[in-house]
């Protein structure tokens, strides 16, 4: 048996105590530690090595480690050689001693590798302490023999080896039923097997692949299936099946459900937030307030033993069960099993936002990773927000209005510094209500940090102040805007807003094009998979996406083509001819739905469009219409679509992009007719008009940018609605005038070829009546 893992894992592992508390301190280390650590690094000779590789393999017990890992550097004073270990701290460096455990442990490993390796005698270990405010260092010295090495590392890995046994047995399970695996289902759906093929030579290769594969294909298990054979062969080390909503983390569980009937044995989990995880009515990570964090680290590696020697695929129900059973955090529980797992279901922001990234993978890691990245369509917009931070200038007022003039007088003089700075941008701007830059005002982020660096000394020294939780939320908004603002570049803007109504202003970094992000962050993966039923056209994908390298693949409608129908009216939705035409859309509804019995939705463009002709068809017309609310829960949406059953004879009224446009799956005669009205575009605003600005700066049509591809993908997403399986039938039905310009018709997917123009009411019942005997 043989079991490979990382230093860090190692010593975390089997060295870690007591509780979790993350009441303050030292948090500025989220911010500054890697550019300290890159600072004294870059500070010494060219006889300094950073982040130097180092491998060991040790038998012990019919066992073999494999463990790896980067020693932060080394270097050669004479005949000597020294391993540095470095440490940044918030701490008073002259009240530093040398009786951190885990940081010499850490150390001690990367010595002993380095002198088996030179075959050394002894070699001479360096801790230093990095202070995050000035980066003045701290050293500490302990040389040690190789004999005294090998020790420590042995004992080290016998307090490991029970652990490391159930990793082992599981990874020979995992490898030997993954070998063998078939696919799931007597035979492959048009499409499928093409995809899995597709998706296996990507990874084999090494390479980055575009799939725009419509409703119905089975795009999770044709993604999950090849994925988990090279995992199998030793292609990867692990796979992250990245989500933008939580009903495409169900499908993803239910597939590999599907292969565990087929005799996979693998480890999954599907990660939850703490918001949702958290067994506390509130959250607090502190050992006074919650059982689970008092001696979490006494009892977490039983719980990870009892986990994994006895779970497969571990969602919410079962990590709370198993965290309630051994008492420790569910959230550090799950990203604990995360370490251990094969596949790792999660939201895209723990792969891309640079405030919620798992950085205990990709900060250190050094295996290889895939990321299939589900309704992929969906990175573009999540990649802006995540990458973009507003401030609000009356967020500053609030807390100066809550400072002690007497004993806050440095923070209030910072407070007014920013504010002054607000509008200081303000006039210098020409008091518009809305600017913009490809500048950065790096003024701003030095004085936000200055006032950071005061609020952090608040918060560990003042923890019984009226505004503490003020604080600390300003004290966390700069941090998260400090790590938005490294990512400035190309693609950028800064912007300036001022609001007439509340008379605030809005200070914004605003992230247009995520590509270059993006980008770096696909280093990250041996392999990137990008899969959605709407990522046409497919090179603005690729492009906004940062992966114009990638393959390319475009699969036709698994089912018969016979099975739906395509109409359009050219009625124009403009917004000018909206009033005048609205009579006439009401009427095309009514004869729609009422030329079968069954259930339909109606897609608007905007709530305001949807309210304007429901108020015109119930007072013409006797029909029942369920309604979107504008502020709907997840409950009101469940109990929403239960009105749709196989009998039913319902229609909705609902929004384009809104929350039944996407994750719906109504089956059958359970939806049987899908109406568009308007293309979709996004209003016009002033953000909408800087995107556009942008591309048409680099010479690309910047209006296609900002309006029509969006607004086609929520047309794309609404009408997928309807066709969801091989029995599933029923007709899509476009009305706006431009569903029939040549310019829209070549960026439709293949089997939308043949829409068909319709001019009249009687043409149109004469088309459905015709589609829908065909079938009886």
């Amino acid at each position: 048996m043989y079991i490979k893992t990382s230093v860090r894992k190692l010593i975390e592992f089997v060295m870690r105590s007591g509780d979790i508390d993350n009441s303050f301190r030292d948090s500025n280390r989220m911010v500054q530690g890697i550019k300290a650590h890159q600072q004294i690094q870059k500070s010494y000779s060219d006889n300094y090595k950073a982040e130097y590789y180092l491998r060991n393999v040790t038998e012990i017990d019919d066992m073999e480690f494999h463990v790896e890992g980067r020693a932060d550097g080394l270097f050669k004073v004479g005949d000597t050689y020294t391993i540095d270990e470095i440490k940044s701290t918030t701490r008073d460096l002259d009240k530093l001693d040398a009786s951190n455990k885990l940081h010499w442990a850490q150390a001690f490993c990367y010595g002993y590798f380095f002198a088996v390796k030179k075959g050394l005698k002894k070699v001479r270990i360096r801790l230093t302490y990095v202070s995050l405010d000035d980066y003045r260092t701290k050293e500490f010295y302990k040389e040690k023999s190789l004999d005294e090495l090998n020790e420590f590392y042995i004992n080290l890995l016998k307090e490991y080896i029970s652990f490391s046994k159930i990793l082992s047995i599981n990874l020979e399970k995992r490898d030997k039923t993954a070998i063998e695996l078939t696919f799931p289902y007597k035979g492959y759906r048009r499409g499928q097997r093409k995809m899995s093929v597709a998706v296996y030579r990507a990874i084999l290769d090494k390479r980055k692949l575009f799939v725009d594969a419509p409703t119905g294909t089975g795009k999770t298990i044709s993604t999950i299936f090849p994925s988990v054979k090279a995992l199998g062969e030793g292609l990867l080390d692990k796979i992250f099946y990245l989500t933008a909503k939580n009903t495409t983390a169900k499908e993803a569980i239910k597939s590999l459900f599907l292969l565990k009937e087929k005799n996979l044995s693998i480890k999954a989990v599907s990660i939850t937030s703490k918001e949702k995880i958290c067994l506390n009515d509130e959250i607090e990570c502190n050992p006074n307030d919650c059982p689970f964090a008092r001696g979490h680290f006494d009892r977490i590696n039983n719980a990870l033993k009892d986990i994994l020697e006895n779970e497969d695929i571990m969602d919410y129900d079962v990590i709370t069960s198993y965290s309630e059973k051994h008492k420790v955090c569910p959230l550090e529980f799950e990203l604990d099993i995360a370490l251990y797992s094969d596949i790792i279901i999660c939201d895209y922001n723990y792969v891309f936002d640079p405030n919620v990234y798992l950085r205990r993978f990709f900060d250190e890691s050094l295996e290889d990773f895939i990321f299939l990245i589900d309704e992929s369509h969906n990175l573009l917009e999540r990649s802006r927000k995540m990458l973009s931070h507003e401030f609000l200038e009356s967020s500053f007022k609030d807390l100066r209005e809550s400072m002690d003039i007497k004993k806050d007088k440095t923070i209030i003089k910072s407070l007014d510094s920013i504010l002054d700075e607000f509008e200081q941008m303000y006039k210098n701007y020409g008091k518009k209500l809305f600017y913009y830059s490809e500048k950065y005002n790096d003024d701003f982020d030095k004085k936000l940090i200055i006032l950071s660096k005061k609020l952090e000394k608040v918060l560990i020294d003042d923890k019984k102040r009226e505004d503490y939780d003020k604080i600390k939320d300003m004290f966390f908004e700069i941090n998260h805007h400090i790590k938005v603002s490294d990512n400035f570049m190309e693609g950028f803007y800064m912007t300036l807003t001022f609001d007439d109504n509340s008379l605030d202003k809005i200070f914004e970094i605003k992230c247009i094009d995520p590509s270059k992000v993006l980008k770096e962050k696909y280093k990250q993966a041996v392999s990137c998979i990008f899969f959605s039923a709407t990522l046409s056209p497919m090179e603005f994908y690729r492009k906004m996406l940062g992966a114009e390298d990638s393959l390319k693949l475009h699969l036709n409608l698994p089912f018969d083509n016979r099975n739906f129908k395509l109409l359009a009216t050219p009625i124009s939705t403009r917004y000018k001819d909206r009033n005048k035409n609205l009579m006439d859309i009401g009427d095309l509804i009514h004869e729609f739905i009422s030329s079968k019995k069954g259930n339909y939705f109606i897609f608007f463009p905007s709530f305001s469009y949807l309210e304007d002709i429901y108020e015109y068809y119930k007072d013409r017309y006797d029909d029942e219409i369920l309604v979107q609310e504008r502020f709907m829960s997840q409950t009101d949406r469940y109990k929403f679509l239960q009105n749709f059953t196989y009998d039913s004879e319902k229609t909705a009224f609902l929004v384009l992009g809104g929350i039944f446009s996407e994750g719906v799956d109504l089956k059958g005669d359970r939806l049987i007719g899908a109406m568009v009205i308007s293309v979709g575009m996004p209003g016009v605003s002033d953000e909408r008009n800087l995107i556009k600005n942008h591309f048409d700066k680099i010479n690309h049509n910047g209006f296609d940018y900002s309006y029509t591809y969006p607004g086609l993908n929520k047309i794309f997403q609404a009408a997928g609605r309807l066709i969801r399986d091989e029995k599933d039938r029923g007709i899509i039905y476009l009305i706006d005038d431009r569903f029939l310009w040549d310019k829209y018709r070549r960026l439709y997917p293949r089997h939308w070829a043949n829409i068909k123009e319709v001019r009249d009411k009687d043409e149109l019942r004469f088309l459905i009546d015709e589609f829908w005997n065909k079938g009886d």
